[in-house]
């Protein structure tokens, strides 16, 4: 009987810390599978925090141990016979580990993994061929999380892609063009995210709320925003007088800053729900929302993933720099001390090697 051959992981342990833990690799390759050998992960302060810390993310609660990651990127090894559109040495972005059984532990999303899966989806719509995967997208080929990266582009450069793609697409999604006036809640990688893409997209006056002075200053030089303000010293009520906005993004995940942002909406303005939301903290009284304004709750799909070519282009012409997104690159080992600080503040963004 051949030894089963193991690889890296990072598991929330549900005591609040993350632990390297040894799980199978993956030891099929089907017929439309790539095997991925994951390069480098990002550490989702939004999603994998919430894992980590609150027992639950969106609408789904955690059941510990738990693997993490979600923002892999890597390269294929191995190919099924039947896949025709990937081959042996492209990279990807968003292999998925949850396609890997992991006795003793369940899979939140599961790509902060030695290896991972992905498929050839277009291959397989060309075939007939269905995944239960596919139930979970509006089109197979179009939203499937798994796209080429271009030679040239590092790893940590390549894992940024994910995060400011969901940006990008979550501001289309509220509505935000050209002419759009846009108040911004939050200051971390995110609302820089949004505060650059909003620009592009057109918006005449971008407004971003935070807590952290150095960190509004950075969103400030890089996305030339309107105006920043720190909620903490000053008062956003009083700065924001007189003032009205036709779409709010909360970037933070909170009820308050959905019950305070609708308050500076015009009619049929927008209150964009971006930050990840945990369970038990997001009850608000819809009596305490102003009059005619919409709550706009975005969760995965949402075409994100449709934005892959143009973000590529917008990174070419240089609108936007893949490396203004994160602040640090550490081995996989160090997950805990990545991990410690992006709660602790001293990083905005972490992402970890595999190798």
């Amino acid at each position: 009987m051949n030894q089963m051959e193991m690889m890296k992981a990072v598991a929330a342990m549900g005591d609040g810390t993350v632990k390297i833990v040894e799980v199978p690799k993956p030891d099929k390759v089907g017929p439309y599978d790539c095997l991925v050998r994951v390069t480098a992960c990002g550490l989702c302060s939004s999603t994998d925090l919430k894992i980590i810390y609150n027992g639950s993310v969106a609408q789904n609660t955690i059941t510990y141990p738990t693997l993490l990651g979600h923002e892999g990127v890597g390269v294929i090894e191995q190919v099924g016979e039947k896949v025709r559109y990937l081959k042996p040495g492209d990279r990807v972005t968003s292999p998925l580990g949850m396609l890997t059984p992991a006795p003793g532990y369940t899979q939140t999303y599961g790509g902060m993994n030695g290896y991972a899966l992905t498929m050839d989806v277009k291959a397989m719509v060309e075939d007939g061929v269905k995944s239960p995967l596919f139930g979970m997208l509006d089109d197979p080929i179009l939203d499937f999380p798994s796209r080429l990266i271009p030679e040239g582009m590092s790893d940590p450069d390549a894992v940024m892609l994910l995060t400011m793609k969901e940006n990008y697409s979550a501001l289309k999604n509220f509505g935000v063009h050209a002419g759009s006036r846009v108040l911004i809640f939050g200051d971390g990688a995110v609302a820089l995210g949004l505060s650059c893409f909003a620009r592009y997209l057109g918006a005449v006056n971008v407004t971003v709320v935070g807590h952290h002075d150095e960190r509004l200053a950075r969103i400030a030089e890089l996305a030339k925003v309107d105006l920043t303000l720190n909620s903490k010293t000053e008062s956003v009520e009083e700065k924001l007088a007189g003032q009205k906005f036709d779409v709010c993004v909360d970037a933070a995940g909170s009820p308050e800053i959905v019950l305070q942002g609708a308050k500076f909406l015009v009619p049929c303005g927008v209150v964009g729900v971006y930050g990840v939301l945990k369970r038990g903290h997001s009850t608000i009284d819809l009596l305490d929302l102003p009059n005619n304004v919409s709550v706009h709750i975005l969760n995965w799909p949402y075409h994100e993933f449709r934005q892959h070519d143009e973000m590529l282009d917008m990174i070419e012409k240089g609108v936007v720099d893949p490396k203004w997104f994160y602040s640090h690159v550490m081995p996989i080992d160090e997950a805990q001390k990545g991990v410690d600080m992006i709660r602790n503040r001293e990083a905005y963004k972490v992402i970890f090697t595999m190798e």
